[in-house]
């Protein structure tokens, strides 16, 4: 009896858990997920620090190289965009176009407007636009967020860009999404996370499972600003 009233306690606790458990997700980079990432969009990149990144450039390329990330949790898309890790050497100005982006059996083009053309050792608010390929429809975004800073390297620069897209505005189905997205004029690599609950949780053994595993809780860094 005593054994069957430990399951029980478990299995419930696992439920209330599932909301605020953190999970990990492996592709070319391995995400992490949780329902709060600590990344506020203000043009300070200290909150990236700890979070996985990819390395994006053409095969035959170890110059013009990218550090890219992509989050997702419960409500938003996070995505962080260093144009030159090698501070300012190649391809360093920020690449507004030619974001896909797939989310279950949905295709986005994404284009980051206003991104371009900022002035050295400041941040600069831009806008991103979504096309919804699959639908053939402009998905109009109501809270994403794009803040981009130009850092000075030597006599270079180098452009750092985040950015927060609200699941809702892609009006997907509800339920976890695996999001991919790749841009040929960053680099052949995809991104890959899965995230972004929907709909009402009710999957009780997965919650069991990850309360028997632990929960991660990602702690936002003190901020300052660094490339």
């Amino acid at each position: 009896m005593r054994k069957a009233i430990l399951f029980v306690t478990a299995l419930l606790t696992g439920v209330l858990l599932w909301g605020a458990s953190t999970t990990v997700a492996s592709a070319n980079t391995n995400n992490a997920t949780s329902d709060n990432l600590g990344i506020t969009i203000d043009g300070n990149f200290d909150d990236w620090q700890d979070k996985p990144m990819t390395t994006i450039k053409e095969p035959w390329d170890d110059y013009n190289i990218k550090k890219v990330s992509m989050l997702a949790d419960a409500n938003n898309l996070y995505l962080y965009i260093n144009m030159s890790p090698k501070k300012g050497n190649g391809y360093n100005e920020m690449q507004g176009y030619g974001y896909v982006l797939t989310a279950g059996s949905k295709t986005y083009d994404l284009q980051f407007k206003d991104v371009t053309g900022t002035t050295t050792d400041k941040s600069k608010t831009g806008s991103v636009n979504i096309w919804n390929r699959t639908d053939g429809v402009n998905d109009p975004t109501t809270g994403a967020q794009v803040m981009v800073h130009r850092f000075k390297t030597g006599q270079n620069f180098n452009d750092v860009m985040e950015a927060k897209i609200p699941i809702a505005d892609l009006k997907l189905a509800g339920g976890s999404q695996t999001f991919k997205m790749t841009n040929s004029n960053l680099g052949s690599q995809t991104l890959t996370v899965t995230g972004g609950s929907t709909g009402p949780v009710v999957l009780a053994g997965v919650g069991f499972a990850i309360a028997l595993g632990g929960v991660v809780k990602l702690n936002k860094s003190r901020k300052k600003r660094t490339a």
